[in-house]
């Protein structure tokens, strides 16, 4: 697809700021296009924890000695 003439003459009606604003613009615009057909990675691996926990403290429950205060 060509580019329209009345794009061209609305980009030469705006001052180089506004340009320089519409190329982020676009910049942004082509990088959502991009970032939505890679949905975002999931850092966190489904079956982390399919084996079952290895350890867990006798203690776990119990309230650190830091935080008592608090309690």
């Amino acid at each position: 697809m060509a580019m329209p003439e009345t794009v061209l003459q609305r980009w030469n009606e705006l001052t180089q700021s506004e340009q320089e604003q519409t190329v982020e613009f676009i910049d942004f615009l082509l990088l959502r296009r991009k970032r939505a057909g890679n949905p975002p990675k999931s850092h966190f691996q489904l079956d982390a924890l399919a084996g079952g926990l290895e350890y867990i403290a006798d203690d776990f429950d119990e309230t650190p000695e830091d935080f008592k205060e608090y309690m």
